[in-house]
């Protein structure tokens, strides 16, 4: 399953992505790591991408979680990660969507293109009827990408998520099957 964009594209990881995924995690460890959950050490190690690509291949089999990497179309470069996991059927069809680019990849506007890829899928393929995403109030262009896509901002969780030794609330977005455009 590879979902195209005009720049991008989305696919699922295999095994033989894992030198790729580890280096971009490598690279990008002191940028995503100002706005994600402290791993443990044996996460920025090559075995610990496969371990993940992996785990990931499970969770896309159970339809549990959807992990895909975001690609460059010219050069087919690894250039970051998008996720919709905590899938909820029955009465709930429901996801949340967290995304990372690699820091030179910022502020071209590819946050928001991966983003818009993954809601069709999201609202057609799955049958979602909900997506919901958290964010740092201080992380002013994920924020934005999301506007751009449509999410709304719902609330404000406190304390949400431990990063680098200290307690972080996030703000709550939202978009509803109804309102996607």
């Amino acid at each position: 399953m590879v979902l195209t964009g005009e720049r991008i594209y989305l696919r699922p990881f295999e095994e033989s992505d894992a030198e790729i995924l580890y280096k971009l995690i490598t690279r990008n460890k002191s940028f995503w790591g100002e706005t994600e959950p402290d791993w443990q050490e044996g996460y920025y190690t090559f075995e610990g991408q496969l371990q993940n690509i992996r785990y990931f291949q499970t969770g896309m089999g159970q339809g549990q979680f959807f992990t895909f990497g975001i690609f460059t179309k010219r050069k087919h470069n690894l250039i970051g990660i998008i996720n919709l996991y905590e899938v909820k059927r029955g009465p709930f069809q429901s996801g949340v969507i967290g995304y990372c680019l690699d820091k030179n990849f910022n502020g071209r506007g590819l946050g928001t293109e991966s983003l818009r890829l993954i809601l069709p899928f999201a609202f057609i393929t799955l049958e979602l009827n909900r997506l919901s995403a958290e964010v740092m109030p201080r992380n002013y262009p994920s924020i934005r990408v999301l506007e751009k896509a449509g999410f709304q901002k719902e609330g404000f969780r406190r304390d949400n998520i431990m990063i680098k030794g200290a307690w972080e609330s996030h703000l709550q977005f939202a978009l509803l099957k109804k309102d996607w455009v």
